[in-house]
Formats: structure tokens, C-alpha cells, sequence
């Protein structure tokens, strides 16, 4: 059995979360990571205030033991659903786990009703753009205020993910 087989998301706790900001080692890592919603250095208070805000819900990846993989966070309005703060723990990165991490959270969108999945990413971000693409995530147009970011989106349908 491969590690992705095993792997489940959960709601990410407070406990989650001091781990998940210790992931982030510098500032380019959080702009990659949020762009410029949240500001270095990342605090736990910082990434906890945004649950809740805007329909946003933060989950986790964990392994059978409870140990993290990754994390993510859906803010869904109506059927459609942005993906946001994806990361890999950085002690698993170089085992394809960012691609189970993304289909996780596909999963996850549509087992709660969403068509269509859209997110943005830093143009130069460029592991995290192949990541989506491989996803079934194709780039549209983009919002001309947010230079550097590029959208993409997915639709979800009956898609096997």
C-alpha cells in the first residue's frame, strides 16, 4: 500500500495549525503560500483568524497515526468552492503527495455540493502550476488587479477524482 492509500482529511484543530505555521519558513514561502493575505512572520493567530471568514473551512491531511501531511482551506459560495493555503509538510515534499493533497480537497468540495473549484496561484509558482494542471485545473482569466496570479479552475461534476 502506497502513503496516499492511507492518507484522510480532517478538520484542522489548534494544534494543526502550530504545526502547519512552522511549515512556513520565510517570507517568499508565505507569499507562495497566501499571496498577500497574511504577513511575515506567519503566526498561529494570523491563520486561525480566517476560518469562518468569507465561508472559509481549513482541513488537513493526516497519516493513519495523526501525523500531517498537508493542509488546505475551501471558502465555498453556492456550488462553487476556492481552494487555498495548500502546503505539504515539508519532511514528505518529493513524494508526489502535493497531487493527493489536491484531490483530497477536490473530494472533499464536491462530497459538499460544489460544481466547480477555482483558485489562484503565483505565476512563478511554477510546482504548484504543474500540481494543478495535473489536477484537471485549466488557467482562465485572470482578475487584472492581482498581477502575478494566475486563476484556474476545475470543474467537478460526476469527475471521478
Amino acid at each position: 500500500m502506497q502513503i496516499a492509500d492511507s492518507l484522510r482529511v480532517r478538520a484542522r484543530n489548534e494544534q494543526d495549525v502550530l504545526q502547519v505555521v512552522g511549515w512556513v519558513p520565510d517570507a517568499a514561502a508565505l507569499y507562495l503560500f497566501s499571496g498577500t493575505r497574511l504577513t511575515w512572520p506567519l503566526t498561529a493567530q494570523q491563520l486561525q483568524s480566517m476560518v469562518g471568514v468569507d465561508g472559509v473551512t481549513s482541513s488537513v491531511v493526516v497519516l493513519p497515526s495523526g501525523d500531517l501531511v498537508g493542509h488546505f482551506d475551501l471558502a465555498i459560495d453556492a456550488s462553487v468552492a476556492r481552494l487555498g493555503r495548500v502546503i505539504v509538510n515539508p519532511a514528505l515534499r518529493g513524494r508526489g503527495l502535493a497531487i493527493t493533497v489536491v484531490h483530497l480537497a477536490l473530494a472533499e468540495a464536491q462530497q459538499l455540493g460544489v460544481e466547480v473549484v477555482r483558485l489562484n496561484v503565483i505565476s512563478t509558482n511554477e510546482p504548484a502550476i504543474r500540481t494543478y494542471r495535473r489536477a484537471g485545473f485549466t488557467a482562465v482569466a485572470g482578475n487584472p488587479d492581482r498581477a502575478g496570479v494566475i486563476v484556474m479552475e476545475r470543474a467537478l461534476g460526476a469527475v471521478a477524482l
